[in-house]
């Protein structure tokens, strides 16, 4: 993805859903989220499993997506206990983005489908 600037950040699935994988996510926010997440020695990064339109994607499992999705949900919620009011709203609004991304990628995850994002700028 070099050379791009993800504002926008949407889940691309392969496969068939009876539901729209992207509802109720804040795809400014979700981009936000993915942009700050650098992985930790344990985990893969939200940046792993995110292409730019012009990328050939790779296609993941979701419960793997799902297991990142976790580890960088309580990752936040760690940040919590010590925040200032101004950092515990915005950890707070991230957290809240990260939970639907939670439960959509679960529920990809129930139909056996693979999954990565797409990320987009506003131009």
């Amino acid at each position: 993805m070099a050379n791009f600037r993800a504002e926008r950040l949407f889940i691309r699935i392969a496969g068939e859903l009876d539901f729209d994988p992207n509802e109720g996510i804040n795809a400014e926010e979700f981009a936000f989220a993915m942009v700050c997440d650098g992985g930790a020695y344990d985990r893969p990064s939200l940046q792993d499993y995110t292409f730019a339109p012009y990328d050939s994607p790779r296609w993941f499992r979701a419960s793997k997506g799902l297991a990142t999705i976790r580890a960088v949900i309580a990752e936040e919620e760690a940040k919590l206990t010590s925040a200032t009011p101004e950092q515990r709203t915005h950890i707070e609004n991230k957290i809240e983005v990260l939970r639907v991304v939670e439960d959509k990628l679960d529920s990809i995850d129930l139909k056996d489908y693979k999954f990565h994002f797409l990320a987009r700028d506003l131009g």
